[in-house]
């Protein structure tokens, strides 16, 4: 596709990880064929696909699994520790990059107008925000468009507080609880912001940051995109910034020479069978993600919760290429376990998901109208099932390493009752019909169109 010279220029960055990556990649890959030029930063693990799609690659080099591979024992799931110690401590890396991109940007493109397409958190724009120097080039910094891929969250008490997953029902004696907790949490944090204003000092910010790290970064963009629906998000009636909510991104498309496993014909021709054929099976898909890969917590025990069901086909993903269980996990007749294979490859044969919560892994599904069984308590995965429990696709389990009575009653309650389907099916065309990929397009024309940032530099 021809660059049109009319577009601006374009440059993507996210954080290293594919849950933060993905969707800006197939963003980019939409403006791509529309005529759009774009830069993308993000790790060396992305850089065959962000080549392509016909984007620039540029490495970003901040390895995050490293830090949390040495993280002491237990702190590698705590949220204000990986707020600090993985995406504060990427923030010199990550400044530095983005600055010599936007350099290098100007000097190929000295007359066109750049605009930073941001995963919110790559990070590597606040410091700018706050009184960094500018990019050689820059009279100003370019407008931002904030890519949020994770729940949304509230500091004032008008949704439940992040964490704990609790379920939303704003009675007056909730909301009294939320606020509390929230206040609570405010001396928590203030620790956190104050190693983010070090940080920012050190690269030349003149501003210090204040209020809750969160509400910071929405406020990055000039507008702040949620790839899901209103359906799937708690009410927000109380923030500040543009949120646009565009609807989950479709399924995405496998190449023509995507090579299907030998034991995909299984899958295949159970689904060709009619519905009311006694030897059609129902097929369980089971993952923990690409992060979160201690298989014991969910994979080990999904599998082992619904052996040698006959009624069943279970297919368990690991997550990364080449990983495998130990040799001593027995793998039934009725299950198969690959190392990595793409959710919109399985998920569109799948009657149920068992996952451990993570949001791409929930908007997939969705997008699949897929109901879900949901697992997981750390980071955002307490609040991402109870988000999934409250749309009505799933059941939560409300568990971190569940055990295998409460899987098999899950899994059996989503096959048994119709509503989880339908409501399934219902969010699936919901968020079809917002076409995410178009409003992305009419965002960045507004963006263009409108003023520059409210933030004036020092």
């Amino acid at each position: 596709m021809a660059v049109s010279k009319d577009k601006p220029i374009l440059v993507a960055a996210a954080f290293n990880a594919a849950g933060h990556t993905g969707g800006l990649i197939q963003i980019s890959q939409h403006l791509i064929k529309k005529g759009y030029r774009i830069y993308f930063l993000a790790g060396s693990d992305f850089q065959a696909s962000i080549e392509k799609i016909g984007a620039e690659f540029i490495e970003n080099p901040f390895h995050w699994e490293k830090i949390v591979a040495s993280a002491p024992p237990g702190r590698e799931h705590d949220e204000l520790w990986i707020l600090e110690h993985v995406f504060g401590a990427s923030l010199p890396s990550v400044h530095r990059v983005l600055k010599e991109t936007l350099e290098q940007v100007r000097r190929e493109h000295p007359h066109s107008e750049v605009i930073l397409l941001h995963e919110l958190m790559f990070g590597g724009v606040g410091p700018f925000l706050y009184g960094a120097p500018l990019p050689q080039g820059y009279s100003s910094f370019p407008k931002v468009i904030n890519f949020h891929t994770t729940i949304f969250t509230a500091t004032d008490g008008s949704i439940p507080p992040y964490g704990p997953g609790l379920p939303y029902d704003p009675t007056p004696e909730n909301l009294a609880l939320w606020r509390s907790i929230c206040d609570q949490a405010k001396p928590v944090t203030a620790g956190l912001v104050e190693y983010y204003n070090n940080q920012y000092k050190a690269l030349g910010a003149t501003r210090r940051v204040q209020g809750n790290l969160f509400d910071i970064q929405l406020g990055f963009g000039k507008v702040t995109v949620m790839t899901r629906s209103p359906s799937l998000e708690y009410p927000i009636h109380t923030s500040k910034h543009q949120l646009r909510l565009i609807g989950g991104l479709p399924p995405k498309t496998l190449s023509d020479d995507f090579a299907y496993p030998t034991w995909w014909s299984t899958i295949t021709a159970n689904a060709a069978l009619p519905d009311s054929s006694p030897n059609k099976k129902k097929l369980v898909f089971v993952s923990q993600g690409t992060v979160h890969r201690v298989y014991d917590d969910l994979v080990i025990p999904t599998i082992n919760a619904l052996a040698n069901r006959s009624d069943l086909i279970v297919v368990a993903t690991l997550g990364t290429c080449g990983a495998q269980l130990d040799d001593g996990v027995n793998i039934p007749d009725n299950a198969i376990v690959v190392d990595y294979f793409p959710y919109d490859a399985l998920l569109p044969y799948a009657d149920v998901f068992v996952c451990n919560a993570g949001y791409n892994g929930f908007i997939h599904s969705v997008m699949n109208g897929v109901p879900l069984v949901c697992s997981g308590l750390v980071t955002d995965k307490a609040e991402t099932s109870a988000r999934a429990e409250w749309a009505g696709v799933a059941v939560n389990l409300r568990a971190q390493r569940p055990d295998e009575k409460a899987i098999r009653e899950g899994v059996d309650k989503i096959l048994a009752e119709p509503r989880y389907k339908q409501r399934a099916m219902e969010l699936k065309r919901e968020n079809e019909a917002m076409d995410p990929l178009a409003r992305v397009e009419e965002i960045i024309e507004e963006v263009v169109a409108g003023p520059g940032n409210d933030v004036v530099q020092s």
